[in-house]
């Protein structure tokens, strides 16, 4: 069972409550709830003043991950909700931790998550004794509960909770404040702060392109701008990735129609929908996703961008000349690949946008000479990949 709250304002003069600031589209309480859910919590308890159109998304979000939901507005009304065999997850209002660090930390044990008291403080949180302060999540005994029952109607039920865990003697689990400094783990108190972490947020989970890849670094910024807006509404996260095969079924088409700078245009469309898509997929993975799935979410629509590109110059080379064209076209895609292993991170970049190789087609289509740039395309990359080599064997580095 998770206990989270949202009453108490976030700053002051503010309408928005702590518990429903928002982080990349999402508020701050459905974060929890996410991580309650992973945690494997069957009921969810929101201390709240009533229903409103705060709360009710998280009675949807919990139902869709099968556990009931019970907005309360007293602590009394715990009472009847927790077993004395229950395991109680507690979250501080505003909290958003690390849902890695806090399954490592209280997967498999009770304990309260204390940081040392000053930078504890400093960033926010309530002191617990002279040397710690809370970090905002305990994994307590539902027999906790019980206690509240002696105290005043109007308790604040999360601190009331805390204190009697600590007063029954569950034990502090240290968590490294080094966590606070990364924005890994916050206490979020007003707007200024949500959107202070919800920079770093985002960043954790996709490193923007340079401008070597200039189409990606476009693409990547503008998923990057559009991220909280994806984020709260999940349905919406597939569109680019949609549009992106779209625009390559477009490219087939126009390249089986024998309109060669319209197909490498529409090809450098689908690339750049894709590559938005794909920055995307990584805001929404919150390493519930192994490496192997993201890899392979990478790698499927680059191989299909590959796949289009290289039926295009089959499609498009003149009778008779298909072999010697397709030659070069994998030829062209081989070398890219290896030039995307290159130590040098401004050529890797480069070589791997491919929104800027189907552009460039295209012009190449426009003057009818699509062979001769692709030629000159594996020429260029051979040459930069041997002086690259050359330097390696000479300086070593």
């Amino acid at each position: 069972m998770a206990i989270l709250s949202a009453i108490r304002p976030g700053g002051e003069g503010a309408e928005t409550v702590r518990g429903l600031l928002t982080v990349a589209g999402r508020s701050v309480a459905a974060l929890q709830l996410d991580l309650a859910l992973r945690l494997g919590c069957e009921r969810i308890v929101c201390l709240a003043e009533d229903l409103n159109e705060g709360i009710l998304p998280l009675l949807h979000r919990a139902e869709e991950g099968g556990a009931s939901f019970h907005a309360l507005s007293s602590a009394r009304s715990l009472s009847g909700l927790v077993r004395a065999q229950d395991e109680l997850f507690l979250f501080a209002e505003g909290v958003v931790p690390d849902p890695l660090v806090v399954g490592e930390l209280l997967g498999e044990r009770q304990g309260i998550v204390a940081l040392p008291a000053d930078p504890g403080i400093e960033a926010g949180f309530e002191r617990i004794d002279r040397d710690h302060a809370w970090a905002g999540v305990a994994r307590l005994p539902g027999a906790t509960v019980e206690r509240l029952v002696e105290m005043p109607f109007e308790v604040d039920a999360v601190p009331a909770l805390l204190r009697v865990g600590l007063q029954t003697g569950t034990r502090l689990i240290p968590l490294p404040p080094s966590l606070l400094a990364d924005r890994r783990w916050a206490l979020l108190c007003n707007d200024e702060q949500a959107r202070a972490f919800e920079s770093g947020w985002l960043n954790r989970r996709a490193a923007l392109s340079s401008f070597a890849a200039p189409a990606y670094a476009v693409a990547d910024r503008l998923a990057r701008t559009l991220a909280p807006d994806i984020l709260a509404r999940r349905g919406r996260a597939a569109l680019p990735v949609v549009g992106g095969f779209v625009g390559l079924g477009a490219a087939l088409a126009a390249g089986w129609w024998e309109i060669p700078a319209l197909a490498f245009g529409s090809a450098a469309i689908g690339a750049f929908l894709l590559r938005v898509g794909e920055t995307v997929a990584a805001f929404l993975n919150e390493g519930g996703q192994s490496g192997v799935i993201m890899r392979a979410a990478r790698a499927v629509p680059r191989l299909a961008i590959d796949a289009t590109v290289l039926a295009l110059i089959g499609m498009l080379a003149p009778s008779g000349e298909i072999t010697g064209w397709l030659f070069a076209g994998i030829a062209l895609l081989l070398a890219l690949r290896v030039a995307e292993r290159s130590p040098v991170e401004a050529f890797s970049q480069a070589s791997s946008d491919r929104t800027i190789l189907a552009f460039v087609l295209a012009l190449c289509a426009i003057v009818d000479q699509i062979l001769v740039g692709i030629q000159m395309l594996v020429l260029a990359l051979l040459a930069v990949l041997y002086l690259i080599g050359a330097r390696w064997r000479i300086t070593g580095s």
